[in-house]
Formats: C-alpha cells, sequence, structure tokens
C-alpha cells in the first residue's frame, strides 16, 4: 500500500474510539448481516458522490475506501441531510475512512439521496473496503454498497454478502456488473495473500453467482478464519469479509 500522502483528522479522537451514544458505546467491528440501507458510490466528473438510500432513521455510518495511486487528497463536502451529525474523516495510506455519528436519538433521516461528495482532480482506481450502518443505539451492521459511473440505477457494480456465511463446506457468492466486462472474483486472506481464483474471464452483463468450497487454487482446504472476497469489473472492484468454519 501506497504511503500516506496527506492526513486530514476532523477530530482529536482516533478512527475507532468514539464516544458513547446514549450511553452505549459504538462497536464497528461487528458485522451482523445484510440490512435495508444502501450506499451507493457514483462516479462523476468531479469525484465521487456517495448517496445513501435508507428506509429508517441511521445513527451511525461508517464506509471505507482504499485508492490504488496516489493522489492530491481534498477533505469530502457534506450535504444537508448530515450536516447535524459529529463527521470523523480520516486519510492515510490512500485509505479514507469516513465516519458520522448521531448523539441522543438524532441520525440520518429517512430519504434517498447524497450525502457527501469526495473531490477528485483525476480518475482514479479505487476500492469501497466496507460499508457499516447502525439503525439503533449500539447495533452496527454491514450494508449492502454499489459502485457506478452512470446515474441510471441500472449501471450498478454490486457484490452481495455471500449465504451461509460463516460457513463449513461450500458457501454462494452473488454480484451483478452493469456491462460486459473482464471480471475477476478472487479469495484473499486476512494477510492479503491470495488463496482463490474463483473467476476470471469475460462476463456479460446481469446478475451471477459462483460457489467456494473453501479450498485453495491446489485443492488443498484452507484454514478457518476470516477472509476477503473481491470483486474486479472493468476499473471498479468492490470488497468483502467472510467466515470459515471447520
Amino acid at each position: 500500500m501506497a504511503n500516506a500522502i496527506q492526513t486530514s483528522t476532523q477530530t482529536t479522537k482516533p478512527i475507532n474510539g468514539f464516544p458513547k451514544a446514549d450511553g452505549v458505546p459504538l462497536d464497528f467491528s461487528s458485522t451482523t448481516g445484510n440490512a435495508s440501507p444502501n450506499l451507493r458510490f457514483l462516479v462523476t466528473r468531479n469525484g465521487i458522490d456517495v448517496r445513501l438510500s435508507n428506509p429508517t432513521t441511521i445513527t451511525a455510518l461508517r464506509f471505507e475506501i482504499e485508492f490504488e495511486s496516489r493522489f492530491r487528497y481534498k477533505p469530502p463536502e457534506l450535504h444537508a441531510r448530515v450536516q447535524n451529525l459529529n463527521s470523523y474523516i480520516n486519510f492515510q495510506d490512500n485509505v479514507l475512512s469516513f465516519v458520522l455519528l448521531g448523539m441522543h436519538g438524532e441520525g440520518i433521516a429517512t430519504g434517498n439521496g447524497t450525502i457527501a461528495s469526495i473531490p477528485l482532480d483525476q480518475d482514479l482506481n479505487f476500492n469501497v473496503v466496507s460499508a457499516y450502518a447502525s439503525t439503533g443505539t449500539g447495533y452496527i451492521t454491514e450494508i449492502k454498497y454499489q459502485v457506478s459511473n452512470d446515474d441510471s440505477e441500472d449501471r450498478a457494480l454490486s457484490l452481495e454478502q455471500n449465504d451461509p456465511n460463516p460457513f463449513a463446506t461450500k458457501t454462494i457468492i452473488d454480484f451483478a456488473i452493469s456491462d460486459e466486462t473482464d471480471t475477476k472474483l478472487l479469495i484473499y486472506d486476512v494477510g492479503g495473500a491470495l488463496v482463490r481464483t474463483l473467476l476470471d474471464h469475460v462476463l456479460t452483463a446481469g446478475e451471477h453467482s459462483v460457489e467456494w468450497d473453501g479450498k485453495d487454487d491446489s485443492g488443498k482446504s484452507v484454514d478457518a478464519g476470516i477472509y476477503f472476497y473481491r470483486l474486479y469489473a472493468g476499473v471498479y472492484s468492490i470488497t468483502r469479509k467472510m467466515v470459515f468454519m471447520k
């Protein structure tokens, strides 16, 4: 990963050290499955628009984006929907960590629209590392997210949470791509080493499913633990986490 080129932190607290909400600590490391909120990262001429669709109020939101090359960093611009929340933004080692936290019942009201804009002055490949949200005090869940370079809803790149998760024998990974393109689906261990290439060829637009049996490229069963699966489609990629149990 590239060295940090600039760091901008809008709080004196560390990125994982947030205040308690109504006396209950928030734990952004837990993952409890899919939820109804949805984030969309729309690539525009000026950067990335972060759009949130939430049928219920969100009291806390966090996402991380990893950029694959160095660039001149400018802090994200917050839109009216979230300006009443506390914001914690950190950029280091080409990873942008973005947190919005409501206190005492405040949050992002039900709606659909842009919550932040990430300014970029050049074309950059990037990867959405994770996205989490809370619709209740202290309850954090991983949410769905999409990457798109078109302003229409049918041109999104999406990667679903594997099912089942955790799994012991096999699991199914569902994803969708908007155009026919070179597509890869790779499995990595927690150290970043490539474990298995599940897919590496041109796919047609639409929904697809791939099965993983918990084995590496040599056919050997992997050790129990946490693994990451990353979908590459054209210049975009998305990563999710899963747990293999024996």
